[in-house]
């Protein structure tokens, strides 16, 4: 109970200036962003956070493995929910909307991964990864995933 306090102290200050920011970033064991026109409404239930969309689909976190609540000018792990973005994480792969080359480098700058998307839509599995923090880079958008 005192860690969900700390982390709701720590969210106020960032919830007052959240119109100047385009994300609600959650993150726990995985990062998830959901875009902050999409945010319908922020409940705490069962122990879990749940932030429903303006889409219908609901984002469940559980409030035990909750290590940060903010809002960014850019999304985390997964992309955003509600927006449509050309490099997100569905599961365990990465999914590209357009041409180009998928990259996938670890925390420590190494290519781990590269594919190279020549239809209009392109899809990467990454559940071989070695457990850890990555980024993965497509055109002009970079992506941080955990896995």
């Amino acid at each position: 109970m005192k860690r969900l306090f700390i982390i709701l102290m720590a969210a106020v200050p960032t919830l007052a200036s959240a119109d100047s920011y385009n994300y609600l970033n959650i993150v726990g064991p995985t990062a998830q962003s959901v875009a902050r026109t999409a945010v319908k409404r922020i409940t705490f239930e069962g122990g879990n956070i749940v932030v429903a969309t303006t889409s219908g689909t609901t984002l469940t976190a559980p409030l035990s493995t909750l290590t940060q609540l903010t809002f960014s000018d850019t999304a985390l792990g997964v992309g955003s929910v509600g927006d449509q973005q050309p490099l997100a994480l569905q599961g365990e792969s990465l999914v590209v909307a357009g041409h180009g080359t998928l990259q996938v480098y670890n925390a420590g700058g190494q290519l781990m991964r590269q594919l190279r998307v020549d239809s209009t839509r392109g899809e990467l599995n990454v559940s071989d990864l070695p457990r850890g923090i990555y980024l993965a880079r497509f055109g002009r958008q970079t992506l941080k995933f955990i896995h």
